[in-house]
């Protein structure tokens, strides 16, 4: 299974880089096309059209989630006009790829510690706390060959390493590391999939034999090709 998988393109502030990331896997036909939040710069949903246009041709499915620039209040314009694409938002779909069952687990995420602009709107550590016990059940509940975790938010820190670590709360949650230690192995995803980290120098780590990458196009400079 052949995935193609970018994120925090935050249109149209990166889309000259991400196009030509896109020409340096012309020759690719993904089976999955997944991208993980920041699509648009403060919301403005509008400027997703041109990455819509650029990948709907180019993968068998297009799965999406959101980030905290693809603001929720827009979300459901993204769901209206983007139609043709699996849109994410602490959901999951089961796909059949070939002959390989795929559970994709996709949410915005989680964070260890959320912001105070979110502190001041009402998105505290209970908030975070419930999304995080949604995801494990989602994942836990799934027999598929293959599952992909999907989130804007880091999954671990492993692969936000060149960040400062003083804003790590803010950019994820531990969440690999969670359902290790917690005994829940068998809930586990093979594949784990995030971005948010702009300034990470590694972006892709194996945690308790999950594979994780964060495909953050300002870090990566690439799309990543992700064949499993």
């Amino acid at each position: 299974m052949l995935i193609i998988s970018t994120s925090d393109i935050h249109s149209p502030k990166y889309l000259n880089e991400f196009f030509l990331a896109l020409r340096e896997i012309s020759n690719i036909n993904a089976d999955l096309a997944i991208l993980a939040g920041d699509l648009v710069e403060k919301g403005y949903f509008q400027h997703f059209s041109p990455v819509y246009s650029a990948l709907k041709n180019r993968a068998r499915y297009v799965i999406a989630t959101f980030g905290n620039e693809d603001y929720s209040e827009n979300r459901m314009y993204y769901k209206e006009k983007y139609n043709d694409i699996i849109w994410l938002d602490d959901e999951r779909i089961d796909l059949e790829v070939g002959n390989i069952k795929v559970t994709i687990v996709g949410s915005e995420g989680v964070l260890e510690s959320p912001t105070k602009w979110q502190m001041m709107n009402g998105i505290d550590e209970n908030f975070y706390m419930k999304r995080l016990e949604k995801l494990e059940n989602l994942l836990c509940n799934s027999s598929s060959d293959i599952k992909i975790l999907l989130t804007h938010y880091a999954s671990t820190f492993q692969t936000v390493l060149g960040e400062r670590k003083s804003v790590y709360p803010h950019l994820g949650y531990r969440i690999i590391e969670k359902l290790a230690l917690n005994g829940r192995v068998d809930c586990l995803p093979n594949i784990a999939i995030h971005g948010h980290a702009h300034y990470a120098k590694r972006t892709f780590y194996v945690v308790y034999g999950v594979k994780v990458y964060n495909v953050a196009l300002p870090a990566n400079k690439r799309i990543l090709v992700i064949n499993t």
